[in-house]
């Protein structure tokens, strides 16, 4: 007569509580918008002094300041709902999610800082300099 080895069942494998797409949208978007806005103001302040438009520079400021703070309330959200939890040393897709997503809150929340002082030199200082 043969024996049959029998194996355990594999655990179910534990789905994320919300979506990896938004957890790195949150994480990346503010880096990226910080880069993205530091450019454009590069080779827009020359056209701005030239022609006067400094308002170009503030719209410019002021989109990517919004699109970093929403990236940031993402986050904050996903981690919300997830459970208000610090993350845990423990491992799943739970503490990962968790930790990415107050990542992403906080990153959002330091790169819309950073955004905002970018655009107090354009408002204090101006686009042309005085000599």
């Amino acid at each position: 007569m043969a024996t049959v080895d029998v194996r355990p069942e594999a655990p179910p494998r534990e789905h994320p509580p919300v979506s990896d797409t938004a957890l790195w949208v949150s994480v990346l978007t503010g880096p990226l918008v910080f880069l993205l806005n530091l450019q454009i103001n590069y080779v827009m302040v020359d056209w701005a002094c030239n022609t006067g438009n400094d308002w170009s520079l503030h719209v410019v400021h002021l989109v990517c300041l919004a699109v970093s703070a929403a990236a940031g309330f993402l986050g904050f959200s996903m981690w919300r709902r997830i459970g208000a939890e610090w993350p845990d040393p423990g491992a799943g897709s739970v503490s990962r999610s968790r930790l990415l997503a107050m990542v992403g809150a906080l990153g959002g929340a330091l790169f819309a800082i950073s955004i905002f002082a970018q655009w107090i030199t354009v408002m204090v200082l101006g686009t042309c300099p005085r000599a």
